[in-house]
């Protein structure tokens, strides 16, 4: 169910999706997001980096501290049925709502963020012209969706192979091969290479299936990050026992090198804003957090 201030805002009319992904945007990089004025989105989802962060586990709101989870990448992520790697929230506002609370991540209110964005003459402004609404945790959370509707890579050589408009190496070919004989895609079905299922991976845990695109430029894997390579991760006991038999040596380099064509970074603007509007309470913040 949605929030009821999601869903006022929802039965207004709609404004230009282009302001609310540039306000998104410039909310993605906005420190006044955390309570500490030091961390945003974007210290966790490095657009360099995939939208990950390349840690095994996020730092937490305590700098020298850290989560218990990996990063995972924010590209193609507004189409998923499940959010987090338990898959414990159902969209991608309750994901906004838990890190913003979270006292280890933003560790603040929406009160208290709205409040700090308020002081903005620009932020003010940019929210009546996006929403005709005030700031507010229906408005930044509706903001921040829209950037992130905006960040969708879906032109990978792997997509340009499939639409007929390029042809890949064989040693990608033979991976594919492998993906499709060890049924990977049972798991991690085309176009999105995730099923939003849950699976035991242990006794006690289940997991999401995270997708394979962009997952070359994504490491560490698994959901505490304990994969350094995608070689450990194909030859773990969970995959061992997923795929019908346990991958040769030559197998998992032409699977690696299949899985690299479903990188897609480069047909995206992946840049931070150069400026963020004015807040007299955080005149020096830095763009995009600290991390």
């Amino acid at each position: 169910m949605r929030p009821v201030a999601e869903t006022a805002l929802a039965a207004r009319p709609a404004r230009p999706l282009r302001q609310q992904q540039e306000l998104g945007w410039l909310l993605f990089y906005e420190p006044a997001l955390s309570a500490n004025g030091k961390r945003s989105c974007a210290s966790c989802h490095r657009p360099q980096k995939a939208y990950t962060d390349h840690r095994s586990t996020a730092r937490a709101f305590r700098l020298a501290a850290s989560l218990e989870r990996n990063t995972p990448t924010l590209l193609n992520a507004t189409d998923q049925r499940r959010f987090f790697h338990d898959g414990r929230a159902g969209s991608l506002s309750e994901v906004i709502e838990s890190v913003v609370t979270n006292p280890r991540e933003f560790n603040t209110t929406y009160a208290a963020v709205a409040r700090q964005l308020s002081q903005s003459r620009e932020y003010r402004r940019r929210f009546r012209q996006a929403f005709a609404a005030p700031i507010g945790e229906a408005t930044i959370n509706q903001a921040l969706i829209a950037f992130l509707s905006s960040q969708q890579a879906r032109n990978s050589p792997f997509d340009q192979f499939q639409r007929g408009q390029a042809a890949l190496p064989e040693p990608a070919l033979r991976g594919l091969r492998v993906f499709t004989a060890a049924e990977c895609g049972r798991c991690h079905p085309a176009p999105a290479f995730r099923d939003d299922q849950l699976h035991l991976v242990q006794a006690g845990l289940l997991l999401k299936t995270l997708g394979l695109r962009n997952v070359a430029v994504t490491p560490p894997y698994g959901a505490r990050g304990q994969h350094l390579t995608l070689a450990a991760a194909f030859t773990d006991a969970f995959h061992l026992q997923a795929t019908t038999h346990p991958l040769r040596e030559a197998e998992v380099q032409d699977l690696t090198t299949f899985l690299a064509t479903l990188t897609d970074t480069t047909s995206l603007p992946l840049r931070a804003p150069q400026a963020l509007p004015a807040l007299p309470t955080l005149p020096d913040r830095t763009i995009g957090g600290v991390y």
